[in-house]
C-alpha cells in the first residue's frame, strides 16, 4: 500500500518522521519512502506577455514571460502557447521529474532563460503533448512546488494479509491516531439529491453477499482536477478521467473497491449470477477470459457487465460520451474471489482487497462519498434512491475480555482497555469482571477471540514498553510421553542399523500415484500451491524414494533412509490419518566395511522388521502379496493376527529405472506403528531362565517350488515341546522343481530333562503331519 503524506494530513496532522517511526512499531513495515515528485526549484508561476516567432527557426517561438519581479525570455517548441496564459516556469538550477537540469541555453542566436513546463515534466502526468497553460488567475512569481504541494512524500507500507482494513487511508489514519493519541478528521458526505431513478438488483449467486447501487444523471466526463490526479499519482495509480478517478480515490480512501457503469449500456437492471462453463468476457485489461463455471458475474440479465470483485467489462465501462452512471458498492465472498483470481490469472486492486475481506457495513457511506465527489467534480445529479440488496447478512461480533487477561497475556496492568482500542474503531462496554468488546465491521475477518484484542492492546501500548520476564510454568509432567518414548526408541533402533533419518514433505503428486500406487490414492488437496503437490501422501515411501533417487544420481550408491510420519487417506468419505514407519535402501549392507560384499536383500529388510517386532513384543506373520510395481516373489504383507499392518517388497527394476533413475535393486517397507504403541502398553511378564537343557533336531525337506514354508513351521510350533523353530539352510541344486530346506527345532520341557526317545516321537509326529498336509518328505 503506497500512501501520500499530503493526503494523510487531510485526516490527521502528522509529520514524515512520525510516520516513519510509528508505523513500524504498530506492525507495518515501510519498505520504501521518498519524494513523490522528484523536482527541485526554482520553479515559479509566470504569465506569457508576448509570443513571437523565432527569426531563424520555424519550429521555435520566443516568449516574454512575467515571473513577478522580472521578465524572462524563454524559447519553446510548443507553438500553441498564447499570450495571457499562466504557465509554470523552470528557472536556471531547477531539476525536473525526468532528470533534466535547467540551464541558460542559446538557441539559434537567442538565449533561453528557463523552460515552460508540461505536467509530464513536473511528474504529474505520464505523457504531455503541450506546455501546461491555464486561464485561471494564479499568483505570479509563486513557488510552484509549494503551490501544487509537489514536496509530497510517499511511503510503501507492507500490509499483512490479515489487515485488509489498512489497504486504505482511513485504516492507516486510525492506526496513527491510536499510536500518536491524536483525533482524526474523517469526511462526512453531503449530497443534494434529485429524482428517484433506480435499477432493479437481483442476487442469484452465493458469492455476492450484498449489492448497493445508485443512479447519477447528467455527469460530465473529463479530466480530474489537478489535486485529485496528484493524489492518485502519489498513491501509485494513473489518472484516467474524473469518474474513474473518483472510484479509485474512494477505494484508496475507504479500502472498499467500487465500480461505475455507463447506465445507457445496461438493460435496466442488475443480475448477479454464477458463470456457466465456457462463457467468455472481454475485461478492461483488453483480454478475453473463458470461465470454468462458478465465477461471480455482474450482468443486466442479458449482457455480461463485469467479473464480480475483480474487473469491469470493456463494453460497459465509462467513456467520454457517458452522461448517466450506475454506481456499484458490493460485498463478495473472499474465498470465491481469491479462487477466481488464481484460476484466471487476473489480479487487480479490487481483487486484492476483496479476497482479503472488506468492510461489510460501509456501503451507504461509500456510495454517499462517491456521489458527493461526482456531484462536485463531474456536475452529476444523484438519485435519492439507493438500492441495497442482501444475500447474506453479517452480524457484528462481540467478544468478552476478562479484566485479568492483559496481565496474564501482556504482563501489564491497565485501567480500561478502551483507551487503547477505541481509537481503532472498537466499542467497549465495561462489566463487573470484564469488557464486552464490539468489533468494528472493517475488522470482522481479523479479530475473533480475546487474544486478538490483547494483540491490539499490546500494539498500541508498544511492544518496546512491555516488561520482559521468563514465563513461570509448573512442571506437572516431565520428559517424553509414552508414545514419544516409543517413537524415539524406533528411531534409535533404525539409526543403530545404519539408516539415516529423513524428513520429507507430506504432499505428493497424483500423477506419480497413477504410475505407482503403493497404498491407495491419498487425500486430494482442493487448492494446491503447485500441481506436483496436489495430494496428501498415502505412503511415506514416495518422499523416501525421491530422496534415494536424488542421492543415487549424485554417485551415492549405498543409501539407507527411514522416516516416521503421517500418511493420509479417505475413509467413508472423511479424511483419515495414521502414523507409519517407512524405510528404503539400495546397495551394500555395510558400505564402510570393504570386506563385507553383501548387498541389501529381501531378508535384510525382514530381519530389520523382526528386530523391531521382537523389541516391542509383537508377533506378526508374513503373507505373500501382489502389489503393482513390486516384484511378486519378493513382496509380502505384514499381518498382526488377521489385520494387515504393513508390507515389505522390492520395487520392480523397470519402475526403479524409469521413475527414479536407479539401476540397482530397491527394497522398501512400511508399517503402521500404532500397533507398536498399543503393544508397548501391555504389561510384560517375567519368564524365568529354563533350568533344563534343550535338544536340537535338524531335518532337511524336499520342498516343491511355490510352496510356502510358513505352513511347515506352524506345524512345528503347534507341538508343545517345541520351544523354537527356524530355517537353518536352503540348498537349491537338488533337482528340477524342488529345493532342500533344512529346518531346525529346539525341544525342551519346563519341568524335567527330555529323553532322546521323547524328542524322536515328537519329531516323527511332526513329519507325519507335514506329509499328510503338504505331501512333503524329508530328504534323507
Amino acid at each position: 500500500m503506497r500512501i501520500s503524506l499530503e493526503w494523510l494530513n487531510e485526516y490527521i496532522n502528522v509529520s514524515r518522521e512520525e510516520v516513519l517511526e510509528r508505523l513500524p512499531k504498530l506492525g507495518f513495515d515501510i519498505d520504501d519512502n521518498g519524494p513523490v515528485f522528484p523536482v527541485t526549484g526554482p520553479i515559479v508561476v509566470g504569465r506569457i506577455e508576448k509570443v513571437e516567432k523565432h527569426p531563424k527557426a520555424e519550429k521555435l517561438v520566443v516568449c516574454n514571460v512575467n515571473i513577478g519581479n522580472e521578465h524572462r525570455t524563454i524559447l519553446t517548441a510548443d507553438t500553441s502557447v498564447e499570450a495571457g496564459k499562466y504557465v509554470y516556469v523552470a528557472l536556471e538550477g531547477s531539476k525536473l521529474a525526468n532528470g533534466v537540469e535547467i540551464q541558460r541555453r542559446e538557441m539559434r542566436g537567442i538565449i533561453s532563460e528557463g523552460m515552460l513546463c508540461s505536467l509530464e515534466e513536473l511528474g504529474l502526468a505520464e505523457k504531455s503533448e503541450h506546455v501546461y497553460m491555464t486561464d485561471e488567475e494564479l499568483p505570479i512569481g509563486e513557488d510552484v512546488i509549494k503551490l501544487l504541494k509537489l514536496s509530497d512524500w510517499y511511503f510503501e507500507m507492507e500490509i499483512t494479509p490479515n489487515r485488509p482494513d489498512c489497504l486504505s487511508y482511513f485504516g492507516t489514519v486510525r492506526e496513527l491516531s491510536a499510536g500518536l493519541k491524536r483525533t482524526p478528521k474523517f469526511p462526512v458526505p453531503a449530497v443534494k439529491c434529485d429524482g428517484n431513478d433506480k435499477v432493479e438488483v437481483i442476487i442469484e449467486s452465493d458469492g455476492c453477499w450484498r449489492y448497493t447501487a445508485r443512479v447519477i444523471r447528467n455527469v460530465k466526463v473529463g479530466p480530474s482536477p489537478l489535486w485529485l490526479q496528484k493524489r492518485l499519482i502519489a498513491s501509485g495509480l494513473r489518472p484516467i478521467n474524473n469518474i474513474v478517478d473518483i472510484t479509485n480515490y474512494v477505494m484508496l480512501e475507504t479500502g472498499h473497491p467500487v465500480h461505475a457503469f455507463d447506465l445507457k449500456k445496461l438493460n435496466g437492471k442488475i443480475v448477479v449470477r454464477d458463470a456457466q462453463p465456457g462463457e467468455k468476457m472481454l475485461l478492461l485489461d483488453g483480454k478475453t477470459y473463458e470461465f470454468a463455471g462458478g465465477e461471480v458475474l455482474i450482468t443486466d440479465g442479458e449482457k455480461l457487465l463485469a467479473l464480480g470483485g475483480i474487473m469491469g467489462g470493456e463494453e460497459s465501462g465509462i467513456s467520454d460520451s457517458t452522461t448517466d452512471v450506475l454506481l456499484e458498492v458490493a460485498m463478495f465472498d473472499p474465498v470465491r474471489i481469491r479462487r477466481t483470481s488464481r484460476r484466471l490469472g487476473v489480479s487487480s486492486d479490487s481483487s486484492y482487497r476483496f479476497e482479503r475481506g472488506v468492510d461489510f457495513d460501509d456501503a451507504h457511506f461509500v456510495i454517499e462519498r462517491l456521489s458527493e465527489l461526482i456531484q462536485q467534480l463531474a456536475d452529476g445529479t444523484p438519485s435519492s434512491e439507493i438500492v441495497d440488496v442482501f444475500k447474506k447478512k453479517i452480524e457484528q461480533r462481540t467478544i468478552f475480555v476478562p479484566k485479568h487477561l492483559p496481565k496474564k497475556v501482556l504482563g501489564i496492568e491497565i485501567k480500561h482497555i478502551g483507551e487503547y482500542i477505541e481509537p481503532l474503531g472498537f466499542e467497549v462496554e465495561e462489566l463487573k469482571d470484564g469488557y464486552n468488546v464490539y468489533v468494528p465491521s472493517f475488522r470482522y475477518f481479523d479479530v475473533s477471540i480475546p487474544e486478538d484484542i490483547m494483540e491490539e492492546v499490546g500494539r498500541i501500548h508498544g511492544y518496546d514498553n512491555l516488561h520482559s520476564e521468563p514465563p513461570r510454568m509448573l512442571a506437572i509432567e516431565r520428559g517424553r510421553s509414552e508414545k514419544q518414548k516409543i517413537r524415539y526408541e524406533i528411531k534409535q533402533l533404525m539409526t543403530s542399523m545404519g539408516f539415516n533419518e529423513a524428513n520429507t514433505l507430506s504432499f505428493t503428486s497424483s500423477k506419480l500415484i497413477e504410475k505407482l500406487e503403493i497404498r491407495g490414492k491419498g487425500l486430494p488437496v482442493s487448492n494446491p500451491i503447485i500441481s506436483d503437490f496436489d495430494t496428501m501422501r498415502p505412503s511415506i515411501l514416495y518422499g523416501l524414494l525421491e530422496s534415494l533417487s536424488y542421492n543415487y544420481k549424485r554417485q551415492i550408491k549405498d543409501v539407507k533412509l527411514f522416516e516416521v510420519g503421517k500418511v493420509f487417506a479417505l475413509h467413508d468419505g472423511k479424511p483419515y490419518e495414521q502414523e507409519a514407519l517407512a524405510f528404503v535402501a539400495t546397495g551394500r549392507e555395510s558400505d564402510n566395511d570393504y570386506t563385507d560384499k553383501r548387498t541389501i536383500t529381501f531378508y535384510t529388510f525382514k530381519g530389520i522388521l523382526d528386530e523391531i517386532f521382537i523389541r516391542f513384543g509383537v508377533e506378526v506373520s508374513y503373507e505373500k502379496a501382489s502389489i503393482n510395481g513390486f516384484v511378486p516373489t519378493r513382496c509380502a504383507f505384514i499381518k498382526l493376527g488377521t489385520e494387515e499392518i504393513g508390507f515389505i517388497g522390492m520395487l520392480e527394476p523397470d519402475i526403479a529405472d524409469k521413475l527414479y533413475d536407479v539401476k540397482d535393486e530397491i527394497y522398501v517397507a512400511e508399517v503402521y506403528v500404532e500397533k507398536l504403541y498399543d503393544a508397548a502398553k501391555v504389561q510384560k511378564t517375567y519368564k524365568s531362565i529354563p533350568q533344563f537343557p534343550y535338544i536340537r533336531r535338524d531335518v532337511s525337506y524336499l520342498i516343491p517350488v511355490g510352496l510356502e514354508i510358513s505352513g511347515i513351521l506352524e506345524i512345528y510350533k503347534s507341538n508343545p515341546l517345541v520351544e523354537e523353530v527356524g530355517i537353518d539352510d536352503i540348498y537349491r541344486q537338488v533337482g528340477e522343481g524342488q529345493y532342500s530346506v533344512t529346518v531346525y527345532a529346539k525341544f525342551r520341557h519346563s519341568e524335567r530333562t527330555l529323553s532322546d526317545e521323547e524328542v524322536d516321537i515328537a519329531l516323527e509326529d511332526i513329519k507325519k503331519q507335514i506329509k499328510e498336509k503338504y505331501g512333503v518328505n524329508p530328504r534323507f
